[in-house]
């Protein structure tokens, strides 16, 4: 990019040369954006089971139980009047059956089997020879009430139904495999029983990720209107210009659209954790399109003063440079936070991370090439006049002075007040409970949840806790029979545990095991097991020289149980009985525990523990950055104390106050800290450059204090209001995210206005200070020997190419920006010779905000806000 030159024969800059370009080559990838957002909103898929890495112990072990027991593919479906002698049931089961006259490739060919209470009631009577009420005991709390009357129907879906249904839409349906299985059973039951879709109640794994799907699909509508008029009203409120506002909205929106792109060139589907991405983007993007029309105004006030007949002339080019590191620190921070989360063991928080970083990335990218293009074409001179005070506006509070003196001035009782937040922070977040229980992530009113409700309170508990016991053939000594009794010893002392609501295998489906069988009976009783051996598929497989025989437990799922202590329980009544067996010759009996229950018990572990890992990862690579940022190893320390207060603070409250931990919440400090320590940095260099212009500590504080202000309390307004609509969701991860992420924001521009420049004014911070002045010192000495280097001429002296010093510089400039140019066209009939520093500071953070009165001097750009000498008593010379 080229050098602002001061002038009308200003060299064309590099958006003056390709903004057309650029603008064009946007619009032409708009309908390809569209599309990938498109095509990445079909791909939300939601599956609980898959949120752990395959890799895991119990992943492995639960995908090697889902090849041999298909029994998670189940549908269970109930209504008020859905009893054992219902003619409605038996119709609907009939309906939904797999019918000979359908072809096999018919993609509405959903189901392999249907199934009802009443059916195996009767397939107990004729098959195994049991009497109704045996039969209705047996499957009591599982497919039969409590009452011994109200029953259910069961579904299994085909595993090759999704396929050919992809298929027959060709990788491009309408609507998701799912979604079409839970329309159809609800058109179904409407049209041939007119049975109410509200009065339909739906349970099992696929009505559960079919209700995350539509949840996340509404909190992404939601979140997009309401992200969206956020960002508009803040930055109009930031800005005052209908055409900034304009374009700032747009480079949100262009930039969450990437992300969504990414996600689909990617080959990765989306969830219903990923679908916040997109607004996180949009909101930070919208943040970084305020700051760079902050840098675009004082670019456009200092052209102007320096006496260019159009200031608009390069003034894209001048923002960007100006907001390059500034912009650029912040999409770094932001992006080490997000990135963090990759250490997730939790595939859609790992997602997330990744995604959200490579999203906050792009939106840089996009954002110093789009913006300053539509500020070449379409350049906004009215900038430049002085805006008047609104009637609320913190940012331009003429009190944030009295405020930093205030802190200064009780630095170490506000330290010590910060520190005991902190301890109590400590404290509280030892406390803390994680969760990833499927109902948790629902809000009370949500429709699963009502449905649940009434399927336990009707039926029994639902969610399932698998046993199974694999028998070697060659090392046991267990003949069928006995391995029956084994089968049978088991489900009992599962049944008799106090959160077990039904334990069932296939002693549930077969008739009395006899106790002491003669070679006869045993020989007949193990004749007609293996008779049946197809119908008991689902709880008992062969494989290789093992049996295996499947003990399902099921447990509620609406209480606060903790999943931990339940898996003990189990073990600790299981394995006591296999040990019996392996004395008594059964050395090759073990068992296998897997289902819902020991994933999810591993994925609260693995949340907690990627929330620590991923902190403390954060901290690390930030504070290293700071450190080599600044050259000062103390400013990384000081950076992480200042950043360590919100997260600390805001995770002690949520474990005084018990609440859950969940992976919507695991998100948070990521996020957060990257925003926290973004405004830190604009802090911390703000204080180095009152150092260079030879103010005292205090002095230097304050000259920061009064710039970041209002930088931070644009970020709040922004990212903070922004992401706090996810709290409008129903998706209680969304929705935790939502008002945690607008707390954390909350607490962190209280770090930054109030902590920050306490330990900065306090002894801790004397490393910093005393590295912050041999550094102005090496730049001091530097200075002075370029300064007795020949100039040689050229344009960058312009009319004041034969000036010696400053002071005579200044009167050149000054004539300059007296002289009748038009810039007066501008601003009115006069034009002021320099903005004051308030002025610039009320227009938007970053290194920018100077006094918008050039001074050169042997080609270098001088501040005359600062003091670039002193006098005899050695105080900083006033700026004039």
């Amino acid at each position: 990019m080229s050098d602002m030159r001061s002038g009308d024969s200003a060299k064309p800059g590099f958006f003056a040369r390709y903004s057309l370009l650029i603008l064009c080559v946007v619009a032409f990838l708009a309908p390809f954006m569209y599309l990938g957002t498109e095509r990445s909103l079909m791909s939300n898929k939601n599956d609980v089971k898959s949120w752990l890495p395959a890799e895991y112990e119990e992943t492995a072990t639960f995908e090697w139980y889902r090849q041999r027991f298909e029994s998670d593919l189940f549908i269970l479906a109930s209504w008020e009047g859905c009893t054992l002698d219902s003619p409605k049931l038996e119709l609907l089961a009939r309906r939904l059956r797999p019918s000979s006259e359908v072809s096999a490739d018919d993609p509405h060919r959903f189901f392999k089997s249907v199934v009802s209470g009443a059916d195996l009631v009767r397939q107990l009577q004729e098959a195994q020879g049991l009497t109704r009420e045996q039969a209705i005991d047996r499957l009591r709390g599982f497919l039969v009430g409590l009452d011994g009357r109200q029953t259910c129907l069961v579904m299994t879906i085909d595993p090759q139904a999704e396929e050919r249904w992809d298929r027959h839409f060709r990788g491009n349906p309408t609507k998701k495999f799912m979604h079409a299985v839970i329309d159809h059973i609800h058109e179904t039951a409407l049209q041939v029983c007119d049975i109410q879709p509200q009065d339909l109640h739906l349970g099992g794994p696929p009505v559960d990720n079919v209700a995350i799907d539509v949840e996340g699909q509404r909190s992404l509508v939601r979140l997009a209107i309401v992200c969206g008029v956020v960002g508009l009203v803040v930055s109009w409120w930031c800005l005052r210009s209908w055409m900034l506002t304009a374009m700032v909205f747009t480079t949100g929106i262009f930039s969450a659209g990437l992300s969504m792109v990414a996600v689909w060139l990617s080959g990765n589907d989306m969830n219903a954790i990923l679908l916040t991405m997109p607004a996180l983007v949009y909101v930070a993007a919208v943040s970084g399109a305020i700051h760079m029309a902050n840098y675009y105004r004082d670019t456009l006030r200092n052209q102007l003063a320096a006496g260019l007949a159009d200031p608009a002339v390069n003034a894209p080019d001048g923002a960007v440079r100006g907001a390059w590191l500034p912009l650029f620190l912040a999409t770094g921070t932001t992006a080490f936070g997000l990135a963090s989360l990759s250490v997730s063991e939790l595939v859609p928080v790992k997602q997330f991370g990744v995604f959200s970083a490579v999203g906050v990335v792009l939106s840089f990218i996009f954002l110093c090439l789009y913006m300053p293009s539509l500020l070449q074409e379409f350049p906004v001179r009215s900038l430049v006049r002085p805006r008047k005070s609104a009637f609320f506006d913190p940012g331009r509070w003429s009190g944030w002075n009295h405020v930093g003196n205030w802190i200064l001035s009780r630095h170490r009782w506000v330290i010590a007040g910060c520190l005991l937040l902190m301890v109590l922070g400590v404290y509280g977040a030892t406390k803390i409970r994680t969760s990833v229980k499927l109902m948790k992530l629902f809000s009370p009113e949500a429709d699963i949840i009502q449905d649940y409700a009434w399927l336990e309170d009707k039926l029994g508990p639902l969610v399932p806790m698998e046993v199974v016991l694999r028998i070697d053939k060659e090392r046991c000594d267990l003949d069928l029979l006995e391995q029956m009794k084994l089968v049978q010893t088991v489900q009992t002392a599962v049944d008799r545990l106090p959160d077990v609501g039904s334990a069932v295998a296939v002693p549930t489906f077969v008739r009395a095991i006899p106790n002491r069988p003669g070679m006869l009976e045993r020989r007949t009783w193990i004749v007609q097991l293996q008779r049946h051996r197809d119908e008991l598929k689902d709880y008992w497989q062969t494989e290789g020289n093992e049996e295996l025989w499947r003990v399902s437990a099921r447990v509620k799922a609406l209480t606060d149980l903790d999943y931990g202590d339940f898996v003990a329980d189990i073990r600790r009544v299981v394995e006591p009985i296999l040990d019996q067996y392996r004395g008594r010759g059964g050395e090759g009996v073990r068992a296998e525990y897997t289902g819902l229950v020991p994933l999810v018990y591993k994925a609260q572990h693995s949340l907690l523990n990627g929330l620590l890992t991923g902190f403390a990862g954060d901290l690390i690579l930030i504070g290293v950055a700071m450190m080599l940022l600044m050259r000062d190893w103390s400013s990384g320390l000081l950076l992480g104390f200042s950043s360590v207060f919100p997260i600390a603070v805001v995770f002690g409250a949520m474990g005084w106050f018990g609440v859950i931990v969940d992976v919507g919440t695991v998100m948070t400090p990521a996020v957060a800290l990257g925003v926290t320590v973004d405004d830190a940095i604009h802090f911390m260099l703000w204080c180095r450059h009152g150092q260079e212009r030879g103010m005292n500590r205090r002095q230097s504080i304050m000259f920061a204090y009064q710039d970041c202000a209002q930088a931070i309390y644009q970020s709040w307004g922004v990212i903070g209001l922004g992401l706090s609509a996810f709290a409008l969701s129903s998706f209680v991860p969304t929705q935790r995210f939502g008002y945690l992420m607008f707390l954390m924001l909350t607490v962190s521009s209280f770090s930054n206005l109030v902590l920050l420049p306490a330990l900065l004014a306090s002894p801790l911070a004397n490393f910093f200070w005393r590295n912050g002045a041999k550094a102005v010192e090496k730049k001091r000495a530097k200075e002075r020997a370029d300064a007795k280097r020949p100039v040689p001429p050229g344009p960058h002296l312009d009319m004041a190419e034969n000036v010696e010093t400053v002071d005579g510089l200044e009167t050149a400039v000054n004539r300059v920006g007296a002289r009748k140019t038009g810039a007066e066209d501008w601003l009115g009939d006069e034009v002021p010779d320099e903005v004051p520093v308030g002025v610039a500071v009320e227009e938007g953070p970053g290194p920018h905000l100077t006094s918008a009165k050039l001074e050169r001097q042997k080609g270098r750009l001088l501040r005359s806000d600062g003091s670039h000498g002193r006098r005899k008593n050695g105080r900083p010379r006033r700026p004039r």
